[in-house]
């Protein structure tokens, strides 16, 4: 027992981290409590957003008023304990970055397409189900990557925004004989775009002051609050009430799509920790895969206390993430003001309900505000890798999928059965199984041979951009590459040999290794130290420096003689 409780609080044995100059305070350090309340307030206010996703949700299952407010207050409280866990700095539970939750807009479609047939008993046991598959496959996968890449992540992200589309204009229409609900609601969602665009201190609340704005002027023509009895008769103090699965709640039939969004949270979760970690470490390189893996876990802990408690699952917040790396504050204590805060909130039901009681059109805007983001997110996902012809048809399938689902094509009924026919499982399926079948058509290995000459430096880029597109590596990794061959060339070059380089590149998911095969000699090893002084120096000195001018963005470099030559060895974090 008292190992195992010294397991739960042990020092992490993570990858030693140096503090990035720019940044004011680092996961370990402490801003003063105004400031961190302040910075916290700023977290909740892009959080609040997303708030009217469990009523949204609960509204669809025919919940009495006051069961869909108990809904939010669970679903408030999820994301506070989701918080919570993130950011624990000891033992095997969280990555001890201060990543947001929000409740997750990946589940949203999920929920709402076993609406018609389920009950939220059904969905909380197949949410309990996920969560434990997630503790799983959080403790023992090792390439996410390698199931979901980034552009299938993309794929997902971008439905999720179109499925939610059609719900938004619906609400923004509630009376298609009264031009006063469309009028509002875009002219609502054009005050929260040109607060956002203006900037300065109002821009980080642009939803929440283009709301407030939009609802005095709704109630002012006389439109109302939509649930005005919830918010007179909602309690200011109220523990949540759980509404736990039953023990013969579970349905099958809706795993496939419970999973099918747990294997494209867990993209989206890797993305947003590996954010942060990058922006913490100065001498960052390549993902460091313990925290990575205690934050999925810690993420997956928190579904399963969700679907337990019958509330929403949570998913981390990449607008989150973006605001702590853009106000350069990385502290744990600005993520414990924010939970502790979003438990307090789960407490007060009547706040919460000011929330739900919005009228129909500015919740409309907030919706179409949040959908924005969710495709641009999603398209900066699918074009973050460079896709080749495999990796264009696993997109365009997907996307043509999920459509024809929201489109209700006739040909959809018999190509999917019921439980996969909404846009965001339909989609995120087909490309998931397209690029899992097709990955081994897709050669791991290349070889070619820079020959000197006319058109040597064109060839070689467009050899190399191939290679980046059927291995659907980094844009950056693969201009690094291209850089490095050619400068290598060019200083071989300047020896007056002019003879021709071997390459091999082999693609290994999270890194690409090459080789580089020379008759002559060996080059010197590049210089420790870099000056420009060198290039003045003997020319040893001056093959130091342009070997390192070369090879400065490799993770790995080693050389070797061979018979008759040399041979020189990159390793390239992708």
């Amino acid at each position: 027992m008292f190992g195992a409780l010294a397991s739960l609080t042990a020092p992490r044995k993570d990858r030693r981290t140096t503090r990035p100059p720019q940044l004011d305070f680092g996961p370990d350090e402490s801003p003063g409590a105004a400031q961190a309340a302040a910075l916290a307030g700023q977290q909740l206010a892009i959080q609040a957003i997303y708030l009217i996703l469990p009523g949204f949700v609960a509204a669809q299952y025919g919940l009495l008023a006051m069961d869909v407010l108990n809904f939010v207050c669970l679903s408030v409280a999820a994301v506070g304990i989701a918080g919570l866990l993130q950011a624990l700095p000891r033992g095997p539970v969280g990555s001890g970055y201060p990543v947001a939750s929000i409740p997750a807009p990946i589940f949203v479609a999920v929920y709402l397409s076993a609406a018609s047939e389920a009950h939220p008993g059904t969905v909380a046991a197949a949410t309990v189900l996920t969560g434990l598959v997630g503790l799983i496959l959080g403790a023992t996968l090792r390439r996410i990557q390698k199931l979901v890449p980034t552009e299938v992540a993309g794929v997902v992200v971008l439905l999720i925004g179109v499925s939610l589309l059609p719900r938004a204009f619906a609400a923004a229409s509630t009376a298609a004989s009264d031009p006063l609900h469309p009028t509002i609601a875009f002219g609502t969602l054009a005050a929260m775009v040109a607060l956002a665009l203006k900037g300065g201190r109002l821009a980080r609340f642009a939803v929440l002051v283009g709301a407030v704005l939009g609802t005095i002027l709704a109630l002012a023509l006389g439109l109302g609050a939509s649930d005005v009895d919830v918010l007179a008769s909602a309690p200011w103090f109220a523990l949540p009430r759980p509404m736990p699965p039953g023990l013969g709640a579970f349905d099958a039939a809706l795993l496939p799509a419970f999973l099918v969004a747990l294997l494209a949270s867990f993209a989206s979760w890797t993305g947003d920790l590996l954010a942060f970690q990058r922006a913490a470490d100065g001498n960052w390189r390549r993902p460091d895969p313990a925290p990575l893996r205690r934050g999925l876990v810690a993420q997956s802990l928190a579904m399963l206390a969700a679907g337990l408690a019958g509330a929403m699952p949570t998913g981390t917040s990449s607008a989150c993430v973006g605001l702590a790396i853009g106000t350069r504050v990385l502290s744990r204590r600005v993520a414990i003001f924010a939970s502790v805060a979003l438990l307090a909130l789960a407490c007060c039901p009547k706040l919460l309900a000011l929330l739900l009681a919005l009228p129909d059109p500015i919740e409309a805007a907030m919706l179409l505000y949040v959908c924005c983001f969710m495709l641009a997110s999603g398209c900066q996902l699918m074009g973050a890798r460079m896709l080749d012809t495999r990796r264009t048809f696993t997109v365009g399938l997907g996307l043509a999928l999920g459509l024809g689902t929201l489109l209700d094509a006739p040909v959809i009924p018999q190509l999917l059965p019921p439980m996969l026919r909404s846009p965001i499982t339909a989609g995120a399926l087909g490309a998931i199984l397209l690029n899992l079948l097709t990955a081994p058509l897709v050669a791991q290995r290349a070889a070619f041979t820079i020959q000197p000459g006319a058109g040597m430096n064109q060839a070689l880029l467009d050899q190399v951009e191939a290679l980046g597109g059927a291995w659907g590596a980094r844009r950056e990794t693969m201009t690094h590459i291209g850089h490095a061959l050619l400068e290598l060339e060019e200083l071989l070059a300047a020896r007056g040999g002019g003879a021709d380089i071997a390459v091999q590149m082999h693609y290994a998911t999270d890194c690409i290794l090459v080789t580089a095969a020379w008759q002559g000699e060996p080059l010197p090893k590049p210089a420790a130290r870099p000056d420009v002084a060198d290039l003045e120096g003997s020319e040893t000195a001056r093959e130091a420096f342009a070997l390192w001018l070369a090879t400065r963005n490799a993770e790995r470099l080693d050389q070797r003689a061979t018979p008759g030559g040399a041979e020189l060895r990159l390793s390239f974090a992708d």
